[in-house]
């Protein structure tokens, strides 16, 4: 009797979909690619529901120490991060257990010895909307505090300072001003480098959901949208420019919001849009990932019709496909349909289509001109 292939569709778990599904895409030497890139600080944009969230979270589960409650670091060997990229069973509760398999990263010794080994700042923005400023800046707040609190052990250190005490303090009962935000993950990158010793990993996913949303919302207010531009270049400048506790840092986000200037006082952004070849095969299905992921789960629909249904995204010259087209379809037995397309709106897109700046360009163009410097 074959056993039905588990689909997890939709979470940005890396853990639980390793350990609920048994289909599941190798996309771990995303892992090399970042740690080899030069850049500093990587900016990485793609389009929705490519899976910029899950390989966040693999790579901060790949880099991050795991501590106890009073912050004392735990053995590699028996914690599920080490395992879920080294491979070994894992106690699922209700006496069952699942026997993970090597990721392809764990063929690495040399990046292998890097896991587990490093404090980490994970920050995500997917969340953070409103119609007014006070509301943009409430959210950030909100995610800042709950940073702040899987790290409580450090308000018993015996290092900390006076100043270092009472301001960590400020973070851990929510008693933030516009100018602790902007200070706040530098601040973390200091607290975490005194107690681990070592430099500091930032992730920060969806940076431009609340700059979207306010562009949307404010669009006879540039004053207030000008406010949360204020806000965002603050953190920005004092995580990833002034930051002396900083290793490497990734940003990923749906656009480059050039003309927000928020990454113009930021010389040390390397940044990678679906033209470039680098990651070009670490977002969304290779052809070769899909005629694997056909084998493993039959259905009805012959693989040579999902393939012409969802074929033609070209990323860094490579064919690549959407990954929640194609697992939602194999979860729908084969079924095919808009699942991507129906996924989000496209509310930004038409903003920006219809506002004046553009219509002006396109005038331009229509009537035989150019648009930038000859």
């Amino acid at each position: 009797m074959t056993t039905k292939p588990t689909i997890r569709i939709g979470t940005d778990d890396f853990a639980k979909l390793l350990l609920e599904s048994t289909v599941f895409v190798d996309k771990s030497l995303f892992i090399q690619e970042f740690l080899e890139d030069s850049g500093e600080v990587v900016l990485i944009t793609r389009p929705r529901r490519w899976g910029k969230s899950l390989n966040m979270d693999m790579l901060g589960r790949f880099l991050a120490l795991a501590v106890d409650a009073q912050g004392v670091p735990l053995p590699q060997a028996a914690c599920l991060n080490h395992k879920l990229f080294a491979g070994g069973e894992v106690d699922l509760g209700f006496g069952d257990t699942k026997l993970l398999e090597p990721l392809k990263i764990s063929s690495y010794p040399a990046l292998m010895k890097f896991q587990g080994q490093f404090p980490v700042i994970s920050l995500g923005f997917k969340d953070v909307k409103g119609s007014a400023y006070e509301e943009i800046a409430a959210g950030v707040k909100a995610q800042i505090i709950k940073l702040y609190d899987q790290h409580v052990y450090l308000q018993k250190q015996a290092w900390l300072t006076n100043n270092q005490r009472n301001q960590l303090a400020k973070y851990l009962n929510g008693q933030l001003s516009a100018v602790d935000i902007k200070a706040s993950l530098g601040f973390l990158s200091e607290l975490l480098y005194q107690h681990f010793g070592q430099p500091v990993y930032v992730l920060i996913d969806e940076y431009d959901t609340p700059i979207n949303s306010a562009y949307l919302a404010f669009k006879n207010r540039p004053a207030e949208f000008e406010e949360v531009l204020q806000l965002f270049r603050g953190l920005f400048g004092a995580t990833f420019k002034t930051n002396k506790y900083l290793k490497q840092g990734l940003i990923t986000g749906i656009l480059r919001i050039a003309k927000a200037n928020l990454f113009s006082d930021l010389n040390n952004v390397r940044e990678y849009t679906l033209l470039d070849k680098r990651y070009a095969n670490c977002y969304g299905f290779t052809q070769e990932e899909v005629d694997t992921l056909l084998e493993k789960v039959p259905t009805p629909t012959p693989p040579e019709k999902i393939q012409h249904w969802y074929n033609g995204y070209t990323f860094g010259e490579e064919i690549i496909y959407n990954p929640w087209s194609i697992m939602l379809c194999l979860a729908s037995n084969g079924e095919l349909d808009h699942y991507w397309l129906d996924s989000g709106g496209t509310a930004l897109v038409d903003a920006v289509l219809l506002s004046d700046e553009l219509q002006q360009d396109l005038q331009t163009l229509v009537a035989g001109g150019s648009l930038g410097s000859p």
